[in-house]
Parts: C-alpha cells; structure tokens; sequence
C-alpha cells in the first residue's frame, strides 16, 4: 500500500461511494450533520498529529473506495517498495481512480530497492490516466525527482524525458560507468544533482568531481556543494588532461 501520509487527505461519504479530496493540514470526515462533521475532523486530526506515521488507511478501509483525490498537491512519495512491490501498488486498486493533480512537481521514489525505473511511464499514465494527458505533458510537470538510496546501475533513458527538470538525486545507488550520467546532458535545466555514494566514486576517486562537472556543464550544484566558476574551469582542465587514462571522450 502507498504512503499517503503526505498526500493529506480527508474523508467524504455520500450516495454509498466514498471520495477523498485536499484539506488544510488535516484527515477529515463529513457527514450530513454539521456538530458530527466537526467532532470527527477535530478528533481525527488531533490523532494524526499526536502521531505522524499513522497513515489513512488506519481511519479508512481503502479496499472500499471508489477514488483517492490529491487535489492540488504537488508531490507524491512511493516508500520503501521494491519494483515489482512499486508496480503491484500502482495496478492495485483496478476499477478505481487514483486521482492527484496534475500541478505534481516532485516525484519522490526513494529507499524503494529500485534497480530499474523502466516503470516510470507507467507510473505518470496511471495517476493521470482520467486526465487523458499525453505522457510528454506529464513528464514536463516534473521539477524534482528523488531516486536516491536504491539499487540503481544505470540511468534509464524515461529520465531525459523529464524536460524541466531541476534536481535530480541518484545518491546511494550502484552506478558505475560514468557514460551513464553523461547522458544527462540532456537535460538542459538540471540545477542540482547528486551521485555520491555510488561505485563511480571509487571508480574516478580524485577525479570523480571534476569529471562530472565537465560532462554536466548546466548543473550548479554537485552532491549538495555549490560549483563555483573557478572550479568549473579547473575541472575541464582536469578532464581533458586525464581522460586518456580511463578512454572517456
């Protein structure tokens, strides 16, 4: 089951179907009456903020809903999955509507034992699949996207799809070859990117830095540190210097 802790959802029953929609801060339930309607909103509220990890399902059998509104929420989080568990969560609720908004921005997939994300496609189409949106469409509302602590060995290529995005975390991961982050170049408006703690650091050791930086020339951030002019231009000299030693272009 997803986490919808983030999402923060509220309650709604009426005409024998269920439906979720966005409130300020809070799970809620309503009813006809308004005394009993605001009874439960404050009683199920106070619960949730006495304790954080408590998630929706808790309040609400999920199996039984018709949809699960977003509303104008701009990030969603998948945890700790791995992707088979990932896509089963996705698919798991047939005949239903998994609605969040299409003004999502983040799209964090984190601590979920990834080795591929061969299934981001799917993953937009079927959160937009009501919307009728084209998948080129949804791929330009990601601004950020978190694939850190997974299993990773190489980038997928749905990646440089995400045309407006911004930041990109790949730290903790099992990438290797460093032709793979080169193929980010792609991404004309990548700002801030991460990839420390994966094997290419031990790979390129010293020059690990520099030759990111060279093959990424649109970032400005590298592993949560600022790129400065000067060592932009250090690290071009660096790259065109000892390139030979690991056959990179």
């Amino acid at each position: 089951m997803c986490d919808f802790n983030s999402l923060e959802l509220s309650y709604k029953e009426y005409d024998g179907s269920h439906t979720f929609y966005e409130t300020n801060g809070s799970l809620s339930y309503e009813s006809n009456e308004e005394s009993e309607n605001s009874d439960n909103r404050r009683n199920v509220s106070d619960t949730l903020n006495k304790d954080r990890n408590n998630k929706v399902e808790k309040y609400i059998k999920l199996e039984n809903t018709l949809k699960i509104w977003g509303g104008t929420n701009k990030a969603i989080t998948f945890k700790r999955k791995d992707d088979n568990e990932l896509t089963k969560t996705i698919y798991n609720y047939n005949n239903k509507e998994i609605h969040v908004s299409n003004n999502i921005s983040v799209l964090n997939l984190n601590n979920n034992n990834l080795e591929h994300i061969n299934f981001l496609d799917d993953i937009l189409i079927h959160i937009y699949k009501h919307k009728n949106l084209e998948i080129h469409i949804l791929y330009l509302n990601i601004i950020t996207l978190d694939i850190s602590f997974n299993n990773l060995e190489d980038i997928n290529d749905s990646i440089l799809n995400l045309h407006n995005l911004k930041v990109l975390y790949l730290h903790s991961n099992k990438i290797q070859n460093i032709v793979q982050v080169k193929k980010l170049q792609a991404l004309l408006k990548l700002k801030k990117f991460t990839i420390e703690n994966n094997p290419i650091m031990d790979i390129y050791n010293k020059f690990y830095r520099h030759f990111i930086i060279h093959y990424l020339p649109q970032i400005r951030s590298l592993d949560f540190h600022d790129i400065s002019k000067i060592e932009k231009n250090k690290s071009d000299i660096t790259f065109n210097t000892h390139k030979y030693k690991f056959n990179l272009e």
